[in-house]
Parts: C-alpha cells; sequence; structure tokens
C-alpha cells in the first residue's frame, strides 16, 4: 500500500499547484458503481481526483440434507465480505462535455466464511475460512456529463491481485472442556492477472 500512497502524494504536490478554480464540475459527489461499489469522488484540482470506495456484503445459507449415518442434518454457512480501496484520476483532456483519464487503483478485502455442517456425530464441528486479498490496477477512463450535477464514468483496465486464504476446522467436544480443538488447518495463496472494467454513475453536491 505504500507505493501507492506514495505515488498520490507526488501527484498532490505537483498537480496542487494548478488552478482549481477553472472547473465547473464541483469539487465533491458520490458515486455509485458497477463492480459493486459506494464511494466518495473528490475534486483535488482541475486535473486530478481522488475516489475512496467501499463494498460490504453478508449471505446466510442453510440447507436441509441427510444420508444412510446421519437421517437429518441442517447445514449452516455464513460469508461476510468487506472492502475499500483508493483510486487517483489523473485527468489527460476534455472533449466537449467528456474528459480522459487514466487511473491507478488499489483495493483490499476481506471475507471469513464460518459453516457447521450440523452433522449429530459432531454437533460442534464448524470450518472457518478467512481471506485476504489485495489488489492493483490500472485504467484508462472516460468520464461524461449529463449535468453539473450528474455523470456518468467507464473505465478498462489491467490488474494484479495476491489472494491469501487460512481455512481452519475445530471441533469442541465435552472431553476437552468444551474447549475447541483444531482438526484441520490449511493456507494457500494465489496471484491473478486479470483485465477489469467498470461503470458507473455521479451526483455531485
Amino acid at each position: 500500500m505504500k507505493p501507492i500512497l506514495s505515488i498520490i502524494c507526488v501527484m498532490l504536490v505537483f498537480l496542487g499547484g494548478r488552478d482549481a478554480q477553472a472547473q465547473d464540475t464541483p469539487r465533491l459527489g458520490i458515486t455509485m458503481g458497477y463492480p459493486a461499489a459506494v464511494g466518495v469522488i473528490w475534486n483535488v484540482t482541475d486535473r486530478l481526483a481522488l475516489r475512496p470506495e467501499a463494498t460490504i456484503s453478508k449471505t446466510s445459507v442453510e440447507s436441509l440434507g441427510s444420508d444412510i449415518l446421519v437421517p437429518a442434518t441442517t447445514q449452516t454457512n455464513d460469508t461476510t465480505q468487506l472492502g475499500v480501496g483508493l483510486s487517483a484520476l489523473i485527468y489527460l483532456g476534455t472533449w466537449d462535455a467528456v474528459r480522459a483519464y487514466v487511473s491507478p487503483r488499489f483495493t483490499y478485502s476481506r471475507s471469513s466464511t464460518s459453516t457447521n455442517p450440523g452433522s449429530t456425530v459432531f454437533p460442534s464441528f464448524t470450518t472457518d475460512t478467512t481471506g485476504n486479498a489485495y489488489a492493483t490496477t490500472g485504467s484508462f477512463g472516460a468520464q461524461g456529463s449529463l449535468g453539473r450535477r450528474f455523470g456518468v464514468f467507464g473505465e478498462i483496465g489491467a490488474g494484479f491481485t495476491s489472494t491469501s486464504t487460512t481455512t481452519t476446522s475445530t471441533i469442541q467436544t465435552s472431553t476437552a472442556g468444551g474447549i475447541p480443538i483444531p482438526a484441520v488447518r490449511s493456507e494457500s495463496h494465489t496471484h491473478t492477472w486479470s483485465i477489469r472494467t467498470g461503470a458507473g454513475v455521479i451526483f455531485y453536491f
């Protein structure tokens, strides 16, 4: 994350001296885009904007199953995911009501999943999975104005994502005084290069 913050600080120093009053666009707005994210856009100068964003989701699944050994079980699966990100929009030029820009972007997301198979043999058997993902993306985009308070944007780019996942299974039995006993623990690391596209709308205050 430190290299991204350093780049942003350098841009603020070199672009901060430009005349920000030359632009007609308001300084602050709300962005709503795809992939699903809600954020804020802050026009620092007429050439630079910062766009922090956040995502949150929670999913709960309950399923009923049976087999020969276990006549009826209810399996529960709860997943929570939180993410934050920051993009820097460096505007290259304006054509009519359209502004082109390049954008470095950094995001971090954390997900946690708890699964209980509902076994009658091990009623307190659970599996917890935690994932941490760091992504860095570079994009080219275009931002159009449909009025002083409303705009749209679209962008395409490529990015790198590093994900680490830890899975721990525990069994809580009465013979251990109610203390969870680790049964299985595994870790995995994934590195992914991918194409990213995004689009959304902006409402300025």
